[in-house]
């Protein structure tokens, strides 16, 4: 079952009440993975579905998963929606508004030809990108892989009208993938134009698996991508790992040129799962540590049990170096998997957390021990803490995206299993 909440945010030092919520979703599996605002007031958003006919959803699927693009007025009641597959399974990941109103939509698939989809793939599984009109539908798609394994997971449209798309790959030269594997998985970063050629596209990694995780474009017709990294100095690596799994953050030029890199991490695992732009020409970048005081961290584990993460959120100044970072979280585990600044230049960050009360977190979890809520937090230009919610059922939600609103509250979004 699909569920989006929505968040009304009454001043900075007060936990903000629920303005809405909705589920959305059939007799089977569906979520949500991105939530885009659209020029109407409105919100656009690409799930994930296994569901037939059923509950919300009126359109028949194709597949074992089909890509279900719902969009929504600003109180959450459906305008329309479409489904998007072949007869295999595809995994939509990201939708956004485009500048003649249609939308880019992209995932990843293991489809061939049939149902709605007009494009074969080159490997087990491949990027599969769609640009519709206002109404959803189709005006062409385009298949990026090779003869391995390519897993998307984002698309925005540049100031060309074009378009840069984010994915790993394990491919090497083969299908329309120009550029060999650096190791076990490459950071794959592809340029569009607006009609979904390749302009160009660069791997980017080491000797070990590099993996993906998030790309925005930046003031100056750049890019921002990041995502986790095992390798040493090999390749375009150009430091080594501080433990298991670091951060690793780069900063492109507008023709995907490396302009500076950064590995940030602890002696044990840490994930980033986001990263962008500040208003101050800064970046901000975020997800999971498992790390002691060690390497790039600073702080302290909350976690009571080996191997449980917190939330490890850090501002970087504009050449990629630390200012500060925060460690949060309680005895069990938390990871921040979406993060968004606000118009004052404070954040909002979100994620799930298994955690009751301890540590940073100050409201109880909903479900039994191990069960995910989700966490969302507002904190102030330099990291602190200043309010947070805790919202779930008795059963698991897993949250996968945040927006800030036109109103200045936030909309978060995922999956629930909860009544």
């Amino acid at each position: 079952m699909v569920c989006a909440g929505f968040f009304a945010i009454e001043s900075k030092a007060q936990a903000p009440a629920i303005d809405w919520q909705a589920s959305y979703g059939g007799t089977w599996y569906d979520f949500v993975t991105n939530i885009s605002p659209t020029t109407d007031g409105g919100y656009i958003l690409s799930a994930t579905s296994s569901s037939d006919i059923s509950g919300e959803k009126t359109v028949a699927s194709y597949g074992s998963e089909d890509y279900w693009i719902i969009k929504i007025d600003a109180f959450g009641t459906i305008e329309w929606q479409k489904a998007y597959g072949g007869s295999g399974s595809d995994v939509a990941i990201h939708v956004e508004q485009t500048a003649d109103g249609g939308y880019i939509i992209g995932g990843y698939s293991s489809s061939g030809i049939g149902g709605n989809k007009t494009v074969s793939t080159y490997g087990s599984n491949d990027c599969w990108i769609i640009k519709t009109n206002a109404s959803g539908t189709i005006e062409w798609q385009k298949t990026l892989g090779g003869t391995g394994y390519e897993i998307f997971y984002a698309v925005h449209q540049t100031s060309d009208g074009g378009y840069i798309v984010g994915a790993d790959s394990e491919s090497g030269f083969s299908g329309n993938k120009t550029e060999a594997s650096l190791g076990g998985k490459d950071y794959w970063i592809v340029k569009l134009d607006a009609v979904g050629n390749i302009s160009w596209q660069n791997a980017i990694g080491g000797s070990g698996s590099d993996l993906f995780a998030d790309i925005n474009i930046t003031s100056d017709g750049g890019f921002i991508i990041g995502g986790n990294s095992t390798s040493g100095i090999t390749g375009d690596k150009t430091e080594n790992s501080n433990g298991g799994n670091d951060f690793w953050v780069l900063k492109l030029s507008s023709t995907g040129n490396i302009q500076w890199q950064n590995t940030i991490g602890g002696s044990s695992d840490d994930a980033l799962y986001y990263c962008f732009e500040t208003g101050d020409g800064g970046y901000f970048i975020g997800g999971s540590s498992a790390s002691e005081i060690s390497g790039d961290k600073t702080e302290p584990q909350f976690g009571d049990i080996i191997g449980m993460p917190d939330m490890w959120v850090m501002k970087l100044n504009n050449s990629g170096l630390i200012e500060w970072q925060n460690t949060i979280g309680g005895n069990r585990g938390d990871v921040a998997y979406a993060g968004a600044e606000k118009s004052d230049g404070t954040f909002v960050i979100a994620g799930n957390s298994s955690t009751g009360i301890n540590g940073d977190k100050t409201e109880p979890a909903f479900g039994a021990a191990g069960i995910t809520d989700y966490w969302a937090l507002h904190l102030d230009e330099t990291g602190n803490i200043l309010w947070q919610r805790t919202l779930g059922g008795e059963a698991s939600e897993v949250l996968f995206c945040v927006v800030i609103t036109p109103d200045g509250g936030c909309m978060l979004g995922g999956a629930s299993w909860s009544g």
